[in-house]
C-alpha cells in the first residue's frame, strides 16, 4: 500500500487479520471487502472459539515479511478511507500502534485507558484532548487497529492470555486478552496511540417493540439485556403476553 503526505511518499507491506466465529454479520463483511479491496489488502482470518488464539496465530505468520498488521473485528464498521487515515498517521506520528475511537457496545464509553488510567474505570478528557491527531493510550481494542510488526516481534508471548481475578473469577478485576495484550505492548517498549479525530462503528443487536407510549411508536431494547433478564420486554412495549 502506497502511503503519500506531501511530498513524501512510502511503500507499506498491510496484512489485515480477522479472529472471526463460524458464522458472522454481512454488514462487516461487505465493509470489510470495500474497506480493504481499493488498497489491494486481502484479509486473513483464523476461524476458532477462542479470540487471543486466533489472532495470534495469524500475527505469528506475517510478522516476518509485513510491516503492519491491520487487525479487524467481526462487527466493525469503517471504509477504505478510515484505513488509509490510520495506516498514515502510523508511519508518520512515531507510534508503534494507533486505534481508532469506537463506542462500546450497550454503553456510553469509548474503548480506550489513557496511560496511566485503569482500564476498568470510567474517565473522561477534556475538549482540548481532541486538538492532537494522536493521544497516547495505555490499552485499547482491535476493531480497526494499526499495529507495527516490529514492536510485535519485541513482545515475550503469549501474546494473548486471559487472566482470572484473585479469587479466580471473571467477574470483575480480571485480565481479558486484548487488555493483556496491549499491558505487554507498553512494557515491552511499544508506543500505542488513540487517533483522537478517527472513529469507527461498532455493530449490535437490538430488539425492536412495538409501544403505544413512546413518541416513535416502538421501544428498542439490547439482546444481551433481553436475556438477562429473564426475557422480559421492556416496560414501555405494547401487546406483550404474560
Amino acid at each position: 500500500m502506497l502511503v503519500r503526505v506531501g511530498s513524501c511518499e512510502a511503500e507499506v507491506k498491510v496484512a489485515a487479520l480477522m479472529s472471526t466465529p463460524r458464522l458472522g454479520f454481512t454488514d462487516n463483511f461487505f465493509t470489510v471487502s470495500a474497506a480493504l479491496a481499493p488498497h489491494k489488502i486481502a484479509p486473513i482470518k483464523y476461524t476458532g472459539a477462542f479470540f487471543g488464539q486466533c489472532l495470534q496465530r495469524t500475527m505469528e505468520q506475517v510478522v516476518d515479511d509485513h510491516d503492519v498488521v491491520l487487525t479487524i473485528d467481526y462487527d466493525s464498521i469503517f471504509t477504505a478511507r478510515t484505513v488509509e487515515a490510520l495506516i498514515t498517521l502510523l508511519m508518520f506520528s512515531g507510534y508503534d500502534a494507533i486505534a481508532p475511537l469506537q463506542t462500546k457496545r450497550e454503553s456510553n464509553a469509548v474503548m480506550f485507558a489513557p496511560l496511566g488510567v485503569d482500564e476498568h474505570k470510567t474517565t473522561s478528557v477534556d475538549n482540548e484532548w481532541f486538538d492532537k491527531p494522536v493521544q497516547p493510550a495505555g490499552t485499547a481494542h482491535f476493531g480497526c487497529t494499526v499495529i507495527r510488526t516490529e514492536a510485535i516481534k519485541r513482545m515475550p508471548k503469549p501474546w494473548f492470555l486471559a487472566k482470572a481475578n484473585e479469587q479466580g473469577e471473571y467477574t470483575g478485576g480480571h485480565t481479558d486478552e486484548d487488555i493483556y495484550f496491549w499491558r505487554n505492548f507498553t512494557a515491552s517498549g511499544g508506543k500505542l496511540g488513540i487517533a483522537s479525530n478517527i472513529a469507527i462503528g461498532h455493530a449490535e443487536l437490538m430488539i425492536t417493540w412495538p409501544s403505544r407510549s413512546t413518541p416513535s411508536g416502538c421501544v428498542q431494547q439490547h439482546t444481551t439485556q433481553y436475556w438477562n433478564d429473564g426475557q422480559t420486554p421492556p416496560e414501555e412495549a405494547w401487546g406483550i403476553v404474560k
